[in-house]
Formats: structure tokens, sequence, C-alpha cells
């Protein structure tokens, strides 16, 4: 198979943290229309067709499989054929042990999916698809691989409004060294990024599309929402001594955010898109 920078770096940093992601997310509530999920995961299954007909799913960047999980403990269960695709050997063990023999697993890249044409009913992605390569290339094979009237659902990070608690490490970020290996390295399509931009790109493949906001507040300890980030990409590409100087300056710069309990408020913004494979339109 046949990486590019981006996915050699995704699939070495996966295979060195299997359930890196899960880990990160599944405590993490979030609140959407007024309502509140568990996780960006619940948020997500939420999105599935409510109904007891057989359905193939299909979870893209599957990781260690714990959406795939949660599917497979959940009411419609039985209903359920599930499937995951990822780069990471280090993620595919990890999901095969959570598993067992619930899910069928593979190797792939989300641009040339080992899957049948028009086999699967619902396609959704957790926080993988604004990280991958040739974005027109994904949706092409997501596409190919679902049925008329399929559903595709996913997640992704969204622009945050002001936040001084984000904005101090945007700031501080350029200036740690990054490991040689990875200088200069950009991961993904940042349209992903904007719902204007994500319905134009949907658009030419998908109809019924939808977005809502999710939004997560947590109070933490600068310390705690340190930790937090280790298990990112942006300070996993530093060298130690890069990530040890910005740990120093960043903490320094959230004291002054800090409560009278010394915590701070820490805010992220998610969107979460559904959209429909056009069903074929009957002709006289």
């Amino acid at each position: 198979m046949n990486l590019s920078r981006a996915e050699s770096y995704l699939s070495a940093f996966h295979d060195a943290n299997p359930g890196v992601t899960s880990r990160s997310f599944e405590a993490l509530s979030v609140r959407r229309d007024g309502l509140a999920f568990a996780s960006t995961y619940r948020a997500l299954i939420s999105a599935l067709p409510d109904t007891d007909e057989p359905l193939t799913v299909l979870d893209l960047a599957c990781g260690d499989g714990y959406l795939l999980s949660l599917m497979a403990e959940g009411p419609t269960a039985p209903h359920l054929t599930l499937i995951g695709v990822d780069l990471s050997t280090g993620e595919l063990a990890a999901a095969r042990s959570r598993l067992g023999d619930r899910a069928a697993l593979y190797r792939g890249k989300a641009q040339q999916l080992p899957l049948a044409s028009a086999s699967v009913d619902v396609v959704v992605s957790h926080l993988a698809l604004m990280l991958m390569d040739d974005v027109d290339g994904v949706l092409h094979e997501v596409r190919r691989v679902s049925k008329p009237g399929a559903t595709f659902a996913g997640l992704v990070g969204a622009r945050s409004p002001p936040n001084p608690v984000l904005d101090a490490f945007i700031a501080l970020y350029p200036t740690a060294a990054q490991q040689p290996a990875w200088a200069g390295l950009r991961l993904g399509d940042r349209r992903f990024r904007s719902v204007d931009s994500i319905r134009e790109m949907l658009a030419p493949r998908f109809d019924r599309i939808e977005f809502a906001e999710l939004s997560m507040a947590r109070r933490c300890t600068p310390v705690q929402l340190w930790d937090w980030l280790l298990d990112m990409y942006d300070t996993d590409l530093l060298t130690a001594d890069g990530r040890e100087d910005l740990r120093q300056r960043y903490l320094h710069a959230l004291r002054t955010l800090c409560g009278p309990q010394g915590d701070l408020l820490f805010e992220e913004r998610y969107l979460q898109f559904s959209a429909r494979v056009p069903q074929p339109v009957d002709t006289p």
C-alpha cells in the first residue's frame, strides 16, 4: 500500500498509540441542539437510521473499534453488519481484541476501500475525515461503496470562537521545535472546518445534507489540559525538548486564566453532518 507523507505519519502515530482517540474523547460530554450526549461518539451514533431493517455499517478510520463496539452493544445490534477500515495495524489489532467476531475489519485507505460497490447502508467517520488526503477521492469511494439511499454521517473539528485558552496554545506553538522528519507536515483538508465548504464538497455526490454544531465545555487545571493535549498530533510532532519548552511556556500563560479554584474553562466545537446517497430517478 503506497502511503503519502501524511498517511505515513498518521499510521505510525496510531501504531504507537492504539486507542488514543477513544481514550481522549469517550468521556467528553457534548451538547447538540440543547441535547446532552455522553461523548462525540454517542452523538454520531444518533445519526444512524432508526429502523429495524438490516443495515451494513462502515466505520471509516475505525481506530480501535470503540464506535463499532457501541453499535455492537446497542439495541439495534442484531440488525447490524459492522465493518471497520483503518490505516493502522496497531489500531486494528486493538479493534480485533475489543470486537472479536462482531465486526469485519480491514486495513486500507479511504481512497481505495476494500469493499464492493453498493454494499453499505451507512458510512460513519469520527474525527478522521479532516485529516485525510485527496478528499475528492475519499468522497468518491464513500459514494461508490454506498447503496442508493445510504446515509453518510461524519464528525469533524470546527472553528471555535475566540478562546484565550486555545489562542495561547496557537500563539506559542509555532516557536516550538518540530521533529526534522515531520517538519512542515500538514494534515488533511481545512475545508472540513466550514459548513459551506463541506456542503460544497458533498453536494455533487449526496443530497439531504444537514449540519449540527456540537459544543464541549469542561473545567480543568492547566496540567490536566496539557496532559490531554499530549495525545494530539500537534504535540507529537515536536521534539522532546520542544515539547517540554512548549509545556512550560503554555502552563505559565494559562495561570492568568485560572479561576479561584485553580482551574479554567476549556471549550471546543465540532461539526456533525449527515447526507444521503440519492435514489435513482424513475423514468417513464
